[in-house]
């Protein structure tokens, strides 16, 4: 029987495998949020709308925006929508800013429950996969809606990738790496679906021998059957 590692990853210059389950702190610090996102956060009279399909961010999106504005001092609430569950839980009674995740699972009474505490009491920032803007009613125009799909370019890639090694990487040591062809594959190869290129990274990770900077044919073999 071969032994394990008892730590995987530090043979590769990191404390874990990088593209592992992240802690709600370890997603927070590393998700980077695009130009549009971060410009839209100070304008604090409008809702936040998040579109887009599966992978593109949304989630790590709402991570980092509530702890931002929980450093900020503000009150915010945070909530994810199961599938299966088309209503939300959270108690909004002292909330400021209620974000709530996958937010195109609400029933329609649900909507206008949420819609109608967005007029009165606070605001929203949602993610969702289909427009909500037009259950907002009078409300429509203080809704700004940031599609991320067209967001996650190759530079974009580079940043999410960069961040995410950095956060892992154990101090003045040779480490396993990317080069720029391997970031230009990932973006060519699964587009915006960010989630798809880091579930292969992590088998990538897991099968790695050493150091050595990684390339574009070496992520090609590893999808190869």
């Amino acid at each position: 029987m071969i032994a394990k590692r008892p730590f995987p990853a530090h043979h590769l210059g990191y404390t874990r495998n990088p593209f592992g389950r992240l802690t709600d702190a370890e997603w927070a610090a590393v998700a980077v949020l695009p130009d549009a996102v971060r410009q839209a956060l100070p304008v604090g009279c409008h809702h936040l709308q998040l579109l887009g399909p599966r992978g593109v961010g949304k989630s790590s999106a709402l991570c980092r925006i509530v702890a931002e504005l929980r450093q900020a001092g503000r009150r915010v609430a945070y909530e994810y929508v199961p599938p299966g569950q088309h209503h939300f839980k959270t108690d909004l009674a002292d909330v400021e800013v209620f974000c709530l995740d996958e937010a195109q699972r609400l029933s329609w009474r649900q909507r206008r429950r949420l819609v109608r505490w967005g007029g009165a009491h606070g605001r929203l920032i949602f993610s969702s996969h289909r427009d909500l803007r037009r259950w907002f009613g009078w409300q429509r125009p203080f809704v700004i809606s940031i599609d991320l799909q067209p967001l996650v370019t190759e530079a974009h890639w580079q940043a999410v990738l960069a961040r995410r090694l950095a956060a892992f990487a154990r101090p003045e040591t040779p480490r396993l790496a990317l080069a720029p062809d391997a970031v230009r594959y990932l973006h060519a190869r699964f587009g915006a679906d960010l989630r798809a290129g880091e579930a292969l990274l992590y088998e990538v990770w897991q099968a790695a021998e050493g150091v050595r900077t990684l390339r574009a044919e070496d992520l090609q073999a590893a999808l190869r059957p």
